[in-house]
């Protein structure tokens, strides 16, 4: 776990190149404060630097890509050049050092990420005659793109954001994983390309990346985040998951392709219970074989725990496995983390504690309020580059921030449950549709009549079946009208910025126009689970700290699962049901037939309630930094009285919370 940066530069005064990359690596510093490392590029030769947090036994050793001089120091004009910030996983030596070349320097590489199963790998390449000088995983990624070109991408399983500069060829690669757990942004203007981790890094360049006034109100309206390779800063694209670009520098062409896609299961298939139990050993094998290869360490492991089947279920595995096999870096008992929230309905520690019970975990806990979030808020937008749209990501950030102080590396999480196992509540709509229009009516009464089983009430099923009818009968003009009474909060946008951005209402969503497992695959492969993963990274990179989702990036396990049919993931009202089915002996029994859903939730209105005189005094001292005046901030500060006078008006609240966001993440990111 890393942070990357580059730049290929082929105007004609190059010899800035070396310290506006040292001005990306110090913007990336969190992610890596283990090591720091630089090579550039001058026609046939390459020269790698290092810097005063180069990590002292890489200096001069040797390795080829070992730094030869600091890079205060460099003084070559040169065109291309990367930087790299380490975070040390595997490999702790030198020997693992970054950026990487094989022996004869025609392979450069700079990565984020880990690739699990390197050692499975390893082995089969030196099959094939390579030789190895390290453990790290970087240098099995080299020799297999080495080995079998850009196809090495279908070997992998992990999480990565790397760029591959291949001299023979005369091209640069650049790749992110295939569902998004490490993020990867690029600038592409005028004989330029820049790449880095973060977009805070780009905006250290003397290039214009100023706020995008779509994607801003995609935001405030629609409380969305870089649903789109264009995202919330102007000329800073997302290299968006399963996708590579080429660069090739004799053409100065540019090429953006995928390289991979999802393959789903959109057939029928009644409920059979010998197929059924046979689907949940074979997914319990494949649960335990992607724990297992994220086990895979030098240095301390711990877990996130919520209470909910998703982290319940990774960490009753990773004790099962530890049971048998004593990781040394697990140190003995597992360590979980959880973040509570004293008088509020939505504090699941006593469900997190009879999971510490049944696995006799070492249970670390971080109280969460709303007046210590307040004060952390504006490095935590610093630290994501965009505002945030939910009090939670400050208890996942308070999450982190306790394991760092613990001593904590790595932690495991459950992310990536609900997409791939259905949790949510719009594979509930899109199953019983499906049902409906396949007449399967014996089965639709089973479900309907096992709904105290599910988070799905007969109300919020009917709500959806009256928003299906209307958005299919009404016209364009009725639809928008209805929109602007049911989202009382777009009052408070300007009426030139909801002509100019508003486009394509709709009332309802097609999850009733879907096959349940293709609404799975949305939400796993298109932005929802990408912004989660997101929002994560972050946090966790924050504190240097590298996390782990074996539900959201394990191929193995999430190509299995997908090729199961949708009636064994919802079954008799549960959701789930694979997955509690194949954690059963490893889940307490309470976790196990859990019905309601909270997700990593946080008291965001009681919080608001709270905070609101607090937030009222930010928007009235930084509304002027609402460059776009998207938002009229006097009639929503005159209203404030009545937005908060009870959480009836919660829409609005939180409308006021993003604007509060907003405003903030254009003071410290964007000064």
């Amino acid at each position: 776990m890393c942070g990357i940066a580059g730049i290929l530069d082929f105007n004609a005064n190059t010899y800035s190149l070396p310290e506006r990359l040292k001005k990306m690596s110090d913007s990336l510093q969190h992610r890596g404060p283990d090591d720091e490392g630089f090579v550039f590029f001058q026609n046939d030769q390459a020269f790698p630097c290092g810097a005063d947090q180069t990590q002292a036994s890489a200096w001069n050793n040797a390795f080829a890509y070992a730094p030869k001089q600091h890079i205060t120091v460099f003084q070559h004009e040169t065109f291309l050049g990367f930087a790299h910030r380490r975070l040390s996983i595997i490999d702790l030596s030198s020997a693992a050092h970054q950026p990487m070349c094989n022996e004869d320097q025609s392979i450069w590489i700079t990565c984020n990420g880990e690739i699990y199963n390197y050692i499975e790998l390893r082995d089969e390449l030196q099959q094939h005659g390579f030789v190895f000088s390290t453990q790290s995983d970087i240098e099995v990624l080299l020799k297999a793109y080495q080995h079998w070109g850009l196809r090495f991408l279908d070997k992998l399983n992990g999480m990565w954001a790397l760029v591959i500069y291949d001299r023979k060829e005369n091209c640069l690669i650049g790749c992110r994983d295939r569902f998004g757990v490490k993020p990867f942004y690029y600038y592409h203007q005028d004989n330029v390309l820049a790449f880095a981790s973060e977009q805070k890094a780009l905006h250290t360049l003397p290039y214009n990346t100023d706020q995008d006034a779509q994607a801003v109100y995609q935001y405030l309206v629609h409380s969305q985040v870089e649903t789109h390779e264009q995202g919330m800063y102007q000329h800073i694209k997302e290299l968006m998951p399963s996708h590579y670009f080429i660069y090739d520098l004799n053409s100065q062409q540019f090429q953006v392709n995928r390289y991979y896609k999802l393959s789903v299961n959109g057939g029928a298939e009644r409920f059979y219970p010998a197929k059924a139990q046979e689907y949940v050993e074979e997914t319990r094998e494949r649960i335990r074989d992607a724990v297992s290869l994220r086990l895979r360490s030098d240095v301390p492991i711990g877990f996130c725990l919520s209470g909910g089947i998703d982290s319940s279920s990774i960490i009753g595995m990773a004790n099962v496995i530890n049971s048998t096999q004593h990781l040394e870096h697990l140190q003995g008992n597992l360590h979980a983390f959880t973040a509570t929230h004293p008088q509020h309905g939505c504090d699941e520690s006593q469900w997190a504690q009879q999971v510490v019970d049944k696995n006799h975990l070492i249970w670390h806990t971080v109280p969460c309020s709303s007046q210590q979030m307040m004060l952390e808020l504006e490095d935590i937008i610093y630290f994501q580059d965009a505002p945030l749209f939910s009090t939670s990501t400050y208890a996942q950030n308070a999450v982190m921030k306790l394991a760092k102080q613990e001593g904590i590396t790595i932690l495991l999480d459950g992310q990536g449950g609900d997409e791939l196992f259905a949790g949510y509540v719009p594979f509930y709509i899109a199953y019983y549709f499906e049902l409906m229009r396949a007449f399967r009516l014996g089965d639709l009464a089973s479900q309907w009549g096992n709904l105290k089983h599910s988070p799905l009430g007969v109300s919020i099923l009917m709500k959806s079946i009256g928003k299906v009818a209307l958005n299919e009968l009404l016209p364009a003009s009725a639809k928008q009208f209805l929109y602007k009474n049911i989202h009382k909060e777009t009052m408070f946008i300007q009426k030139e910025a909801w002509q100019q951005h508003a486009s394509g209402i709709s009332l309802a969503n097609d999850y009733s126009a879907r096959k349940m497992n293709y609404v799975l695959s949305d939400f796993f492969t298109q932005h929802y689970l990408k912004n989660l993963l997101r929002w994560e990274d972050r946090c966790s990179m924050q504190y240097g700290i590298e996390s782990r989702t074996p539900f959201a990036d394990d191929v193995d396990l999430i190509e299995y699962v997908f090729s199961i049919p949708a009636d064994y993931k919802i079954h008799k009202g549960w959701s789930k049901y694979l997955l509690r089915e194949a954690m059963r002996d490893v889940l307490p029994a309470a976790i196990y037939n859990r019905t309601d859903k909270l997700g990593f939730a946080t008291p965001q209105t009681a919080w608001l309630m709270a905070e609101n005189a607090m937030m009222k005094s930010k928007i009235g001292d930084l509304q002027s930094l609402d460059t776009e005046r998207m938002v009229d901030a006097k009639k929503l500060l005159d209203n404030w009285q009545r937005i908060f006078s009870s959480s009836a008006h919660r829409a609005s609240q939180d409308f006021a919370w993003r604007y509060m966001n907003y405003l903030l993440w254009r003071k410290v990111n964007l000064r």
